[in-house]
């Protein structure tokens, strides 16, 4: 028997890697707003889920079959007060994002 995933084909998605200048450094505890075809989605960045392993650290975010990102906020967390926002980001690849520099391929 052979089988095949097919329930992520043809949605789309981008990866955040969160680099904080005042915050810590892994950006833990910032607040990731994004819109896409007219749905906003939101998510916390935290530091993993489980005792003794390790995850990755960067953030993928779902957008379904919406062809691009309309808006990408990022509120830094304490004690930085930078909010960060974007409106034409690249889809389907992983960016790096540091506070208050902007998307940094």
């Amino acid at each position: 028997m052979l089988l095949k995933n097919n329930a992520a084909k043809g949605n789309n998605w981008l990866g955040l890697k969160l680099e904080g200048v005042h915050c810590n450094h892994d950006a833990i505890g910032a607040r990731i707003y994004w819109t896409a075809a007219g749905k906003k989605r939101y998510r916390l960045k935290n530091n993993g889920g489980s005792y003794l392993s390790s995850h990755d650290p960067r953030e993928v975010l779902g957008i379904g079959s919406a062809s691009k990102i309309d808006e990408l906020e990022i509120r830094w967390p304490a004690p930085s007060k930078q909010i960060d926002k974007f409106a034409q980001v690249p889809i389907n690849r992983y960016v790096r994002v540091v506070e208050g520099s902007g998307v940094l391929g």
